[in-house]
């Protein structure tokens, strides 16, 4: 179960940060600036990472 809710933390991760490189967030969300917009990208695939990661990796 831990992996699954691991699973879909990066999978939502990875959404946030498709919909970020599309333009669509900011449908929903007004950045200040361009450069907060690729911030909040980069955290977005740093967390999508940090969860697959912790997904299949064994501990």
């Amino acid at each position: 179960m831990k992996n699954l809710l691991l699973f879909l933390g990066g999978c939502l991760s990875l959404y946030l940060a498709w919909i970020t490189g599309t333009g669509e967030i900011l449908e929903y969300i007004d950045f200040a600036d361009p450069l907060n917009e690729m911030g909040f990208f980069g955290c977005c695939c740093a967390m999508a990472g940090c969860c697959f990661m912790a997904c299949f990796c064994k501990s």
